[in-house]
C-alpha cells in the first residue's frame, strides 16, 4: 500500500506539479516584466498582490473539494451541466468580491491612498473576469478526472491554484495597461462585470450556510493576507535587488501552496468517508512523506527554471544553495499543517472543504513570503 501511495505521488501528483511550476512561471515573467511599475504607480496593488493570488486559489481550490467530495457521495453529477457548476461559480465570485474590497482599503491605508480609486477599478474588473475563467476551469480538473477513474483530489486543488495565479497576474496587467491607455474601458468593464455578477446571482442562488462559512474565514483571511501584502511591499525593493526572487516568489508561494492542498483535499474527502478515526494516521503519514520525496526535485526544477527566465529576461541570476534544503522543509511543514487543520475543522463541525484550502494557502504564503525575504538577505 506504501508503494501504491508513493507511486501515486511521482505519477499523478509530481507530474501535477510541474504543469502547475511551469504555468507559475507566466505570471512570474509577467511580474518581474513590471514589478518597478506597480511600486512606483500602483503600490495598493503589490499590498494586495499575495492576497489576490491566494483568495482566488482558496476560493477555488475549496470550489474543487467540495466538488470532489460530492462525486465521490454521489451529491453531484460528473457533468458540467450540472446546475452545482453554475450555484459554485456565482458562490465563488461572491466570496472573492468581498476581501479584494479589504485588501483594496488595507492597501490604501498603506500607500496613503495612492491612485485609489484606479486601483479600485482594476481589482474589480480583473477579478470578476478571472473568476469566470476559474470556475468553468474548476469544474473541468474535477469532472473529466472522475470520468476517467482518476483521483481528482490529486489532480484538481494544485491545477486550479496555479491556474488562479496563471490568470491573476496578467489580468491584474492586462487592466493596468488597458487603464493606462485608456481609463474608461476599465471602468465600463468593472460596472458591466458587476451587472452581469448580480443577474447571475439571481439565478443561481448559492448555499448561505457556506456563503458564510467561508466568507467569515475569508475576510480573516483576507486580514492574514494583507499582512503578508504589506510585509512584500516593505521589502519589495531588496526582493528587486536579488531579480530571480521576483520571477521566482510566484512558482514559490504556489507551489509550497499546492503541497498543502493536496493534502488538505484528500483529508477532508477521507474525513467525509469516515476512513480517519485518529489525529493521523498510517495512510495520512504516507501520503505526506511520498508527496515530500517529490519536493527536492521540484525545487531544483524551480531553481534552474528561474535561472532561465531570468537570463531570457536579461538578468543575474543568483541564489544560496540553502533553498534546495529549505524548500522541502517548509513543504512538510505547509502539508502536516493541512492534515492536521482539516482534523481539527472536522471535529469542531466546520465543512473542512469549506475552511482546510483556504487556511492553509494564506498561511503558506505568509511562510513562504517569509521564505522569500530571507533568501534577498542571504
Amino acid at each position: 500500500m506504501a508503494l501504491e501511495t508513493l507511486k501515486s505521488a511521482w505519477k499523478l501528483s509530481f507530474p501535477t506539479l510541474l504543469l502547475c511550476l511551469a504555468l507559475d512561471f507566466v505570471p512570474g515573467m509577467a511580474l518581474g516584466v513590471n514589478f518597478e511599475n506597480i511600486i512606483t504607480s500602483y503600490p495598493i496593488l503589490l499590498v494586495a498582490l499575495p492576497g489576490l493570488m491566494g483568495m482566488r486559489g482558496n476560493i477555488f481550490g475549496a470550489l474543487a473539494s467540495r466538488f470532489t467530495t460530492s462525486l465521490y457521495l454521489g451529491e453531484m453529477e460528473p457533468s458540467l451541466k450540472d446546475r452545482r457548476v453554475y450555484e459554485g461559480l456565482t458562490l465563488s465570485i461572491s466570496l472573492a468580491i468581498f476581501p479584494v474590497v479589504i485588501l483594496w482599503f488595507i492597501g490604501g491605508i498603506k500607500t496613503e491612498f495612492l491612485n485609489f480609486l484606479p486601483a479600485f477599478a482594476i481589482l474589480i474588473a480583473s477579478t470578476i473576469f478571472a473568476c469566470l475563467i476559474l470556475g468553468f476551469t474548476t469544474s473541468l480538473v474535477t469532472v473529466v478526472p472522475f470520468r476517467k477513474n482518476l483521483d481528482p483530489d490529486l489532480l484538481a486543488t494544485p491545477t486550479i491554484t496555479s491556474v488562479a495565479d496563471l490568470v491573476t497576474i496578467p489580468t491584474l496587467i492586462l487592466f493596468i495597461v488597458l487603464f493606462e491607455v485608456n481609463d474608461k474601458i476599465v471602468i465600463l468593464s468593472a460596472f458591466s462585470f458587476l451587472v452581469l455578477f448580480f443577474v447571475m446571482l439571481f439565478y443561481f442562488r448559492p448555499s448561505k450556510k457556506v456563503f458564510l462559512e467561508v466568507g467569515i474565514a475569508l475576510s480573516f483571511l483576507a486580514l492574514l493576507s494583507s499582512v503578508t501584502g504589506s510585509i512584500l511591499e516593505s521589502f519589495s525593493e531588496k526582493i528587486y535587488e536579488v531579480f530571480i526572487l521576483t520571477v521566482l516568489y510566484p512558482a514559490i508561494l504556489d507551489s509550497l501552496g499546492n503541497y498543502g492542498c493536496i493534502i488538505g483535499s484528500k483529508t477532508s474527502t477521507r474525513l467525509h468517508m469516515g476512513e480517519i478515526n485518529h489525529v493521523i494516521d498510517k495512510k495520512s503519514f504516507e501520503y505526506i512523506l511520498s508527496l515530500l520525496t517529490t519536493s527536492l526535485a521540484l525545487s531544483v526544477i524551480i531553481f534552474l527554471i528561474g535561472v532561465v527566465v531570468s537570463s531570457i529576461l536579461g538578468r543575474e541570476a543568483e541564489l544560496t544553495l540553502i533553498f534546495f534544503f529549505l524548500y522541502p522543509t517548509i513543504a512538510l511543514l505547509v502539508m502536516l499543517l493541512a492534515h492536521f487543520f482539516a482534523v481539527f475543522a472536522y471535529r469542531h463541525n466546520l465543512d473542512p472543504d469549506n475552511v482546510t484550502i483556504p487556511t492553509i494557502t494564506t498561511l503558506t504564503d505568509l511562510i513562504a513570503t517569509a521564505f522569500v525575504i530571507l533568501l534577498a538577505f542571504l
